[in-house]
């Protein structure tokens, strides 16, 4: 990994403490962040929606862009500086999901976002404060991600369904076929599902469940769960009233 680009005076700044009081802080700052396009975006005519989704999602492909160019600025990072995790790919889904509005992208963006890019606000993989950038660069691409993925739920009123659980176990399995040859063949962690040299690399969340291979085969089978489990108040939600179809819904569900 690069070393970190310090911003800030050497102090209190330069670590991150999950589960603390700071940590709160930053999640209710992301939250604001993650509410504010979903309000403003359902006060919007047809035509303003489609306008601050196009701005949401240049802003998000401008700096998934960005942060790739930087965190590789002194050279092409292998092991960990490969645009290769899952939200990695998020990242590019989030923005795509919004402009195309197709089905399987919106499907892979809810239950990824919903299931696993969630688990970074919870139990962030960081240690690194606000005097560097990596800290801002981390809870800015998680906030965007699920800035689009809350605006595709709460404003375009995207409803996962059981297709929808099929499509991103599918992908999901199809980006682990990817990645763990690359993790293989590098020595790297991209999915947490690697065996890379430095076990500092592997979260303590994912090394509880055991050595590898067995960690990642657990949490390969972990994902569907994780799936249906935000999938379940949806299908409760159906069972009890049929929800009304969003803002050009109807028409968009077989894209």
């Amino acid at each position: 990994m690069n070393p970190p680009l310090n911003i800030l005076a050497p102090g209190p700044w330069d670590t991150f403490v999950p589960f603390s009081g700071f940590h709160a802080l930053v999640l209710a700052i992301c939250l604001v962040a993650i509410a504010a396009p979903m309000l403003l975006g359902r006060t919007l005519s047809e035509q303003g929606d489609a306008v601050l989704r196009r701005i949401i999602a240049a802003v998000a492909l401008a700096y998934w862009v960005a942060y790739n160019i930087w965190w590789n600025r002194h050279g092409i990072d292998w092991t960990g500086g490969l645009p290769l995790h899952i939200c990695d790919f998020n990242g590019l889904i989030a923005p795509l999901a919004l402009l195309t509005r197709w089905r399987w992208l919106r499907a892979t963006l809810y239950f990824w976002t919903a299931a696993l890019t969630l688990q970074a606000f919870i139990q962030p993989a960081l240690s690194l404060g606000p005097a560097s950038m990596v800290f801002w660069a981390f809870w800015i691409g998680h906030s965007l991600i699920a800035i689009c993925a809350v605006y595709d739920v709460v404003v375009l009123g995207f409803r996962p369904s059981w297709g929808d659980f099929g499509r991103a176990v599918a992908v999901s399995l199809i980006y682990v076929a990817f990645v763990v040859p690359i993790d293989l063949l590098l020595g790297a962690n991209y999915g947490f599902v690697g065996n890379p040299a430095d076990i500092n690399e592997v979260p303590p969340f994912i090394n509880a469940l055991g050595p590898w291979p067995q960690r990642a085969i657990i949490l390969v089978a972990l994902v569907p769960l994780g799936f249906l489990i935000v999938l379940a108040p949806w299908l409760i939600a159906y069972r009890l009233s049929p929800l009304p179809a969003a803002r050009g819904e109807a028409g968009l569900q077989a894209k």
